[in-house]
């Protein structure tokens, strides 16, 4: 409405302008070339006025004709730029489906739209993984490195092309390329300390650590525990005492709860004739985690003494934790060794728990029960029964991986089955239940609790 108004107004303006001009009086007389010409002041003008509006308009119908190849180029590359994007769409979206044909159709369609390589080899790239075509997602990836907008995603292509081959060197080297182009990238840096300690190469990975930590990639406590646990394969690697001295000091101010650690250490600082401070650092262990490989180092700082020197010995290094089962257990041990049958029955029914040896206690408990019933009384029939109850008890705890699952016999910084960095916990290993049949018993095996032997007491 108010554009109607406008318009109306403006013609009034321009008829009222008309009229004045024609009532104006005056004549124009023009002489050009033998010819004259005699007009009103109002004629001239209207005829200026309609000569200038159709020279604008040859002008505009000039320019128009000159630019209209042109236009209707950037319209037919308009719209097939916005048809390329959109197969480039599809195609990703066909990616994420894992509809490998799909996808691999649309960057064709894409890479004959677009003339922008970098959106299509990508695409192009990740459909032919989907069709299992690894050799021509290498291959796409290998061309992105030409071009410096892409170099970066193609190195971590081919970084994952590399994992999927088992080629840890080659995928090695890409991560370093890549660390050089962005060394900030979380992903970046983890990888590099994943792969660099895999190759062996522990001081990159220690290094990756640090700027994981400072980039906060990784949390400070894991990337410290992290690094404790490099530190420790540094102290096992090194070709000098001095060298895993120094190192296993390190690696046990990072993390004094890891056990292979603090053994290492007190072994260094035995060998180094520091029993004192050897016997510290195992007491410091224990205090955070009482483990039973803490035992056999702390007796070997003072190994001289009989059976009751060596309880007493033990019994300096489980103060801290007196009331732990492995606390218990390692004074039992010792208590048998020093025929100290009352003392290592107490320790036994302590490390049973709160419902004693007549409830569920562990596997070990069962067997030094039997070694006591053995020695103490010379009961071998006894001693059988505890043996029988104990393949039925609940196992003693393990070194046990947390992602797989997998059991190891001694601690290492990776799990020997699925290879994950320190995985091992000491825990106690899961046990699975047996299936049961459709009328609720079990399919394999019966889970029935082991027959309690006499009461240890009335013997």
């Amino acid at each position: 409405m108010i554009r109607v108004l406008w318009f109306a107004l403006k013609l009034a303006v321009l008829i009222a302008l008309a009229t004045w001009l024609a009532d104006r009086p005056g004549a124009v007389a023009i002489d050009w070339l033998g010819y004259r010409i005699e007009t009103s002041v109002g004629i001239l003008l209207a005829a200026v006025v309609l000569l200038v509006g159709l020279t604008a308009l040859s002008y505009r119908a000039w320019r128009f004709l000159r630019r209209s190849p042109r236009s209707m180029s950037q319209s037919l590359q308009a719209s097939k730029r916005k048809r390329g994007y959109k197969a480039l769409t599809q195609g990703m979206v066909a990616v994420a489906a894992g509809e490998a044909d799909e996808a691999a159709r649309h960057a064709r369609r894409a890479d004959s739209l677009l003339e922008e390589p970098p959106l299509t080899m990508l695409l192009s790239a990740q459909a032919a993984q989907l069709k299992g075509d690894e050799e021509a997602a290498k291959r796409y990836f290998a061309a992105m490195l030409e071009n410096p907008e892409t170099r970066f995603l193609g190195l971590r292509g081919l970084l994952t092309q590399a994992l999927r081959d088992g080629d840890q060197q080659q995928a090695l080297d890409y991560v370093r390329q890549a660390h050089d182009m962005r060394p900030g990238t979380p992903w970046v840096l983890t990888s590099l300390f994943d792969l660099s300690e895999r190759c062996g190469d522990l001081d990159t990975a220690e290094r990756s650590l640090t700027e994981a930590a400072k980039a906060k990639a990784l949390p400070a406590p894991e990337a410290s525990r992290k690094r404790a646990v490099i530190l420790l394969e540094k102290a096992r690697a090194a070709a000098h005492a001095s060298e895993t001295l120094v190192y296993a000091r390190a690696a046990n101010k990072l993390a004094p709860d890891l056990v292979p650690g603090a053994v290492l250490l007190a072994r260094q600082e035995i060998a180094a004739g520091k029993k004192r401070q050897a016997a510290k650092v195992l007491e410091r262990a224990w205090a955070v985690g009482p483990h039973p490989e803490l035992a056999a180092p702390y007796l070997e700082t003072q190994p001289d003494g009989d059976g009751l020197e060596r309880l007493k010995r033990l019994g300096q290094l489980t103060a801290k934790q007196p009331d732990h089962p492995e606390s218990h257990l390692v004074l039992a041990r010792a208590a048998l060794e020093a025929r100290l049958w009352g003392e290592a029955r107490r320790h036994i029914k302590a490390a049973a728990g709160p419902e004693g040896l007549e409830g569920t206690p562990r596997d070990s408990v069962c067997r030094l029960m039997a070694e006591l019933e053995e020695q103490e009384n010379g009961d071998s029939a006894l001693a059988r029964d505890w043996l029988t109850r104990s393949a039925r008890a609940l196992k003693d705890p393990a070194w046990v991986c947390t992602e797989c699952g997998a059991v190891a016999i001694v601690w290492s910084a990776r799990c020997g089955a699925c290879e994950s960095f320190d995985a091992l916990a000491w825990q106690t290993p899961p046990q699975v239940a047996p299936a049961l049949t459709h009328d609720g018993g079990a399919a394999a095996l019966e889970m029935e609790p082991a027959p309690a032997p006499p009461n240890p007491a009335a013997s």
